[in-house]
């Protein structure tokens, strides 16, 4: 017995480019790039200590190895707002959370 069901062709491009897996993966990349830049730009003295883990709006959200980078960070929050600015300008506000995690890994 044969199968008369339609099958639709897929483009598999349009499937690629429009999931949420997409979604999800260039959000990754996003975040990713935007990692290496605020690198190159944050005081050296934090470095390894900090990442951008998500932006969301006009947040960005980072998290930093300890209590002590947070506030280091915190501290600066307008002049870092104001590096990544001309690069991201889309971005108000910086969200400080700490994660341990970063602290095991040591530096990233």
């Amino acid at each position: 017995m044969k199968s008369t069901r339609y099958h639709k062709p897929v483009n598999v491009q349009e499937v690629l480019t429009h999931s949420g897996l997409a979604r999800i993966m260039q959000q990754g990349l996003r975040v990713h790039h935007l990692n290496e830049r605020i690198q190159t730009l944050f005081p050296r003295q934090f470095k390894g200590l900090y990442r951008a883990a998500q932006m969301e709006n006009d947040k960005l959200f980072i998290e930093t190895a300890n209590a002590m980078v947070r506030q280091g960070l915190l501290f600066r929050e307008q002049e870092l707002l104001a590096l990544i600015k001309p690069d991201y300008p889309q971005i108000r506000q910086l969200i400080f959370k700490i994660n341990p995690e970063l602290a095991r890994r040591g530096a990233l």
